[in-house]
């Protein structure tokens, strides 16, 4: 963890570029990120996914990518020049990957600068929509990554230490968001860390009515921030309707306690096809495009707005995304649709 920082660039508004975390390990944050990636891509989008876990990178792993050429490490100290350069193609044409390596460790805690450079790079990508997969744990890197991005996904499980990780990691990222805003306010920088120093559970109902008190200029950055921070949450490996409950309590807890709008955009179910393709180191929306998960996934996207090809074309209904799909899984040679 590094010391309070200057913020970090904002990203290429006119690209589609997403940050995925989850705030603990083990929710499927990983197999969400490779499955949007690939989706995306079978709706003709040139997609690069990031494996961003500076610690504990596995994409390539999970992709069957065994051997690549480059790593996110040889970016970060610098044996190539261009992050492009590392990027490694995918039996999917309209995706290609860049690889976090198994022996990051070094790099697990960059400087300041390289986290700045690297954040850059990633939005000067040569593709029109990037998925940036994050490390599950709740760290400076993580957070700046997951602001940095216009659209963040948060992935989690309906179960307690799972619903308490995504919410440390869903508060420390607003703060931090406070943080680098308001950086320059010494008083309103004082007003969160003393609230900070005297414990959340007691105060935190009282902090935005505290800097939206403090000045109009306060205020007028306050509800900016407020209006442009709705991290989207989904649910994986739903076995019933609790979680949608859980859902709702978290969106009215969140609103109340922090004013911002937290927008559940889907549950996926459990399902054993999701489970086989894990195995085999296959996307399930490409081993099994008919699969409640599948199904599930479609509605995520539409959702949020992305089931569009791009020429604009909407698809309107899930037969149309399962023959993308089918479509797309013509190109990995393992699947067995």
């Amino acid at each position: 963890m590094d010391s309070m920082t200057p913020s970090p660039p904002e990203a290429d508004l006119r690209k589609f570029i997403f940050a995925i975390a989850s705030g603990k390990g083990g929710t499927g944050k990983s197999t969400f990120a490779i499955n949007l990636a690939v989706a995306l891509a079978s709706l003709g989008h040139d997609v690069a996914l990031v494996d961003a876990d500076l610690g504990g990178a596995d994409l390539s792993t999970l992709l069957g990518i065994t051997a690549p050429r480059y790593t996110l490490k040889d970016y970060m100290q610098g044996e190539v020049m261009y992050l492009s350069e590392i990027l490694e193609e995918t039996p999917s044409p309209g995706l290609r990957l860049i690889c976090g390596g198994t022996d990051i460790v070094s790099i697990s805690n960059p400087h300041y600068h390289q986290k700045v450079k690297l954040i850059k790079a990633i939005s000067q990508l040569d593709a029109s929509h990037i998925v940036v997969d994050l490390g599950p744990d709740i760290t400076f890197n993580n957070l700046d990554f997951f602001n940095a991005a216009p659209v963040g996904f948060l992935v989690t499980q309906n179960m307690d230490a799972m619903i308490l990780g995504f919410y440390r990691f869903l508060k420390a990222a607003f703060v931090r968001k406070l943080k680098q805003e308001f950086r320059e306010d010494d008083f309103i920088m004082n007003i969160i860390n003393d609230f900070q120093n005297r414990g959340w559970s007691h105060s935190r109902r009282d902090l935005i009515g505290t800097i939206r008190a403090a000045s109009r200029e306060a205020q007028e950055l306050l509800d900016r921030i407020l209006g442009t921070f709705q991290p989207k949450l989904v649910f994986n490996m739903v076995e019933n309707s609790s979680a949608k409950k859980t859902a709702d309590q978290m969106f009215s807890f969140i609103l109340e306690n922090f004013g911002f709008r937290l927008q559940t955009v889907g549950f996926i179910p459990r399902d054993r096809d999701v489970e086989r393709a894990y195995a085999r180191n296959e996307p399930f929306v490409l081993s099994a495009p008919r699969s409640a998960a599948a199904r599930a996934f479609f509605d995520i996207l539409i959702a949020c707005n992305l089931n569009k090809t791009p020429d604009g074309t909407r698809l309107s209904s899930f037969a149309e995304f399962q023959a993308r799909l089918k479509m797309e899984a013509g190109h990995w040679q393992l699947l067995k649709v």
